[in-house]
């Protein structure tokens, strides 16, 4: 059986693609290397460890678990798996571990850092031959703007595979928003009072008697615009107290499929996380301005903040959305991207 070396950055990055590691496991030895925020001397700034979350899920598939990239024999390995495709230096050894790589002829795949713009520096074609020699894309939308290299690989969302198994209960609005109030961040929509009143939240929650389910975005404190955790979360719910809003906050959860599950629709920025209600036809609008727009420029649900309640009322009218899906997210019809990420790798070895 073939080797292969996971190298996990860290949860937030990885997410995406770890879902694979069982069915991995079938084809080939897994060890993993943990650096960034994946090792445990990181502080975690959240209820929930998902670094916890991550080893009680996977820990059994892997034959060794290496945290520091210079301990690692790379000549036993037949190939290199990494979760991002950025280098940071010390902090993602990805530029540092190619060399030694290619000393030994292992091939070396990368995983896109996420949805976005595809203007100046892409990591997911400059860094190609420097920190991996394929790249695993999303979607044929992403290979499009990034002029179609062959050495990028569509392989999906193998995380929201697991969506097949889940029944939509239709509980709450759920609000996905990137960078709140209190937060330093690059975009200018943000959530607050302006967002809630431009979006007529009050209102909407009125209309299709709802409760409000806002999923905040989980912050390491050591980046400039991270609060403590519980800071976050007053904020939220003192916001919608003031507003006459009822309804919860959310930042950590073990199954964020189950939370899309539940989601009568989805108002979100043009997050990832929106992918998945997307996929699971649930109606979803993404709101210009509060991050990179990416793969949803082209979306009939994406729209400036005054104009949510009438889109969401399209939205709310329409099908499961296929085509966008067939172009974005390989495998995302079916919910196969697994097996075709899998297979990807195997072909290239």
């Amino acid at each position: 059986m073939k080797k292969l070396l996971l190298g996990a950055s860290g949860y937030k990055q990885g997410e995406r693609i770890y879902p694979i590691i069982p069915e991995l496991s079938k084809h080939f030895e897994i060890s993993l290397l943990t650096y960034h925020h994946m090792n445990p001397n990181k502080e975690n700034n959240g209820s929930i460890d998902m670094r916890d979350v991550f080893y009680n899920k996977y820990r059994s598939y892997f034959s060794h678990i290496y945290r520091n990239w210079k301990s690692v024999d790379y000549s036993q390995f037949d190939c290199i798996l990494h979760d991002d495709c950025r280098d940071k230096g010390e902090h993602i050894p990805t530029k540092l571990i190619y060399p030694y790589a290619k000393k030994h002829n292992i091939t070396v795949f990368g995983s896109a850092h996420g949805n976005k713009d595809y203007v100046g520096n892409i990591h997911e074609v400059d860094h190609y031959k420097s920190v991996f020699d394929y790249c695993f894309l999303f979607g044929q939308w992403q290979k499009q703007a990034c002029k179609n290299k062959d050495f990028l690989l569509l392989g999906g969302i193998p995380a929201n595979d697991a969506l097949k198994q889940y029944k939509r209960t239709n509980e709450y609005i759920l609000i996905i928003p990137n960078y709140i109030d209190i937060e330093r961040g690059p975009f200018p929509v943000r959530f607050g009072d302006k967002f809630i009143k431009e979006i007529k939240l009050f209102d909407l929650q009125q209309k299709y008697g709802k409760k409000i389910v806002v999923k905040l975005k989980p912050r390491d404190r050591h980046f400039a615009q991270g609060n403590p955790y519980m800071q976050d979360i007053n904020f939220v719910e003192e916001l919608l107290a003031r507003n006459n809003i009822e309804g919860d906050v959310i930042r950590d959860i073990e199954d964020d499929n189950l939370m899309i599950s539940r989601a009568h629709s989805v108002i979100g920025t043009t997050s990832t996380l929106c992918f998945k209600s997307v996929q699971m036809g649930i109606p979803t609008v993404t709101i210009k301005g509060g991050a990179f727009i990416g793969a949803f420029q082209h979306y009939r649900g994406l729209c400036e903040l005054y104009q949510v309640p009438n889109v969401l009322d399209i939205q709310l009218k329409l099908p499961r959305d296929e085509n966008f899906i067939d172009n974005i997210i390989e495998g995302g019809l079916n919910y196969d991207s697994t097996s075709i990420f899998i297979k990807s790798i195997i072909e290239r070895l």
